[in-house]
């Protein structure tokens, strides 16, 4: 014999759980995500849904970290769909702050999949966005590996941020199987070791992963293989992907780059909107 998992009573002979309080269970958890939902969608004080939040929890055997687990999954749904709808508003940013309050979550287990941080940054992007140089928002722990330019402010810091860069790959083709000829005593030049016609192929090599600072006007990267300064204005093309960002800087010798693991979508925002302040 064992214990429901859900309610504590006896759940029968090999069994975990019995299945109507499995049911109210998944029907609790559903009602309680919607609830959470339609309060972020429509901007609605979190302590007037206190009774039915309540009501749901007490007849749905979700114990506390369910519920911690409920709540952080609607807020980071919840951030997601601001973000789809442009900047985060003024009325949307007292919604998360009331949620914040209402909860009483910590902001380390609320910031658990970025979800906080982009609300900073939308509050970066919105200043430049107005043409505003925003006061750096953030706290920087030990010294940057950049000498920064005069009345240059530093916006956004990235770790673990990894270089990659396109790379010339040069092969020879057309070798061919001739017979050896006699050039002259004791040397021997093969026919088929002459080489044909060089053929470039290009390729994306890793070159290391490190930090990537954004500033009001310069990208900085440094990790132990190279270290990048690249004005905005130096740059002519940025492509942003899901999982980083392309880069290509005007001069005939300059190959494109790609910043893999930070996020592309406050990345790609901030400097292309930079660029034209």
């Amino acid at each position: 014999m064992s214990d429901c998992i859900y309610c504590g009573k006896d759940a029968g002979f090999l069994k975990s759980k019995h299945s109507d309080c499995e049911t109210k269970h998944l029907n609790g958890c559903s009602a309680l995500k919607s609830l959470l939902m339609n309060a972020f969608v429509n901007n609605i004080d979190f302590y007037t849904i206190d009774k039915q939040i309540k009501t749901i929890l007490s007849d749905s055997y979700i114990n506390s970290e369910k519920l911690n687990q409920i709540y952080l999954n609607a807020f980071d749904e919840a951030i997601l769909q601001y973000l789809n709808d442009g900047i985060i508003a003024d009325v949307e940013k007292k919604t998360v702050a009331r949620f914040q309050q209402y909860t009483g979550l910590p902001q380390q287990l609320l910031n658990s999949n970025k979800s906080l941080e982009k609300v900073v940054q939308s509050d970066i992007l919105q200043s430049v966005l107005n043409g505003i140089i925003p006061t750096p928002a953030i706290t920087i722990q030990g010294a940057l590996p950049f000498m920064l330019g005069k009345d240059e402010k530093t916006l956004w810091v990235f770790r673990d941020v990894e270089l990659v860069e396109q790379k010339v790959k040069r092969e020879f083709v057309g070798r061919s199987q001739g017979m050896s000829f006699r050039v002259m005593k004791g040397v021997y030049y093969r026919v088929g070791g002459f080489k044909g016609s060089p053929i470039e192929t290009t390729q994306m090599v890793s070159i290391g992963r490190g930090m990537l600072v954004l500033t009001d006007k310069t990208i900085y990267y440094n990790c132990q293989q190279k270290s990048l300064k690249i004005p905005y204005k130096k740059l002519i093309s940025i492509e942003p992907y899901s999982d980083g960002v392309g880069f290509q800087k005007d001069g005939a010798s300059s190959k494109p780059f790609f910043l893999k693991g930070m996020d592309s979508w406050f990345t790609y925002n901030l400097i292309t909107n930079l660029q034209t302040i």
